[in-house]
């Protein structure tokens, strides 16, 4: 079975469960410290790759490291991750968990990326244009890239909108550079 089927599978049997003990939000928030730490400790992401220590040895630590910090589910979930020898993949599990919980609360998650920060009136107006009736909320991660020039780059899902200055320049040259029109002079 490939890594990323794997991970799906993890992810939709703990969302499956968050819900039935009716512990989504819960699970969630123990969900993001866990991310939080495996993006800050290299030295965390070492510790769960690592052929080395033994999975006895793996539970203890996580055991200690976050005693009394997550939700029983969420401590027999990674006892389950270890067991199985996919501790390694607790990054992609809960990346996925954390797209199925926001599906599930329909939560828009977008990115936009613009060469100058957004105002304040621009970010409402791009909220209304990204909230629809089927959405309870939009989450709007705004990243400053200088190199578009201008414009903004806005990605939702699968989906994306460029509308940089970087993006319609490189446009124009190609289109140029395919220019079958000589001169006749």
């Amino acid at each position: 079975m490939s890594t990323l089927r794997a991970s799906n599978r993890y992810a939709k049997a703990l969302l499956d469960l968050a819900r039935e003990r009716q512990s989504l939000d819960v699970i969630k928030a123990n969900s993001d410290t866990l991310l939080a730490v495996l993006k800050e400790s290299r030295d965390f992401r070492v510790f769960l790759k690592s052929p080395i220590i033994k999975p006895e040895q793996k539970l203890k630590t996580l055991a200690t490291a976050f005693s009394n910090q997550l939700d029983p589910l969420m401590d027999l979930f990674l006892a389950l991750l270890v067991k199985h020898g996919r501790e390694a993949h607790l990054e992609d599990v809960l990346e996925k968990y954390t797209s199925l919980y926001l599906a599930e609360k329909k939560v828009v998650r977008a990115r936009v990326a613009s060469a100058s920060p957004l105002t304040a009136e621009q970010v409402s107006q791009l909220l209304g244009l990204l909230q629809t009736p089927e959405s309870s909320d939009v989450q709007l991660e705004q990243v400053v890239d200088e190199s578009l020039i201008g414009g903004f780059v806005l990605r939702v899902a699968d989906q994306q909108v460029d509308a940089s200055v970087a993006s319609s320049l490189a446009k124009l040259e190609r289109e140029f550079e395919k220019n079958l029109y000589i001169a006749d002079f």
